[in-house]
């Protein structure tokens, strides 16, 4: 799975929480996606080199959306992006969506093409069955 599939599935599944339903949705739905990468991620690969990744995901998405240089990760704690309701105020849904996409999906592509596509999907997958019923049934 690409980084482009697995952040266009990323943000389907967030779509499906009920803050996404707003009026918001989309950007919402993106952000949460980008949250749920973050943490999933950061249990893989350590706070700080979470961080870096994030860091730079984020600078070589501003090249093609400007408005991610008010965007700022957090040192500590959750959620890891700060700033995104002001952005929301000040760019609207349409664009702040299309922007965190971008930087999830240019996070995941930095990562596959250290480890490969197919490890990157399996991180993820696999932070998001913790605890579940699939991550019982693993074997």
């Amino acid at each position: 799975m690409t980084a482009h599939e697995l952040t266009r599935e990323l943000v389907a599944r967030a779509s499906y929480a009920p803050s996404a339903s707003s009026v918001d949705g989309a950007a919402l739905a993106a952000h949460a996606a980008c949250e749920g990468a973050c943490r999933d991620l950061s249990r893989s690969l350590g706070v700080s080199g979470f961080r870096a990744l994030l860091t730079r995901a984020l600078q070589q998405a501003e090249v093609r959306h400007g408005l991610l240089r008010d965007v700022r990760v957090r040192a500590d704690g959750d959620p890891c992006l700060a700033g995104i309701s002001e952005l929301l105020a000040e760019h609207g849904p349409v664009d702040v969506a299309a922007a965190l996409e971008a930087a999830l999906e240019e996070m995941l592509s930095l990562l596959g093409r250290l480890i490969g596509d197919d490890m990157v999907a399996r991180l993820i997958g696999q932070a998001s069955r913790v605890g579940t019923r699939d991550d019982r049934n693993a074997t």
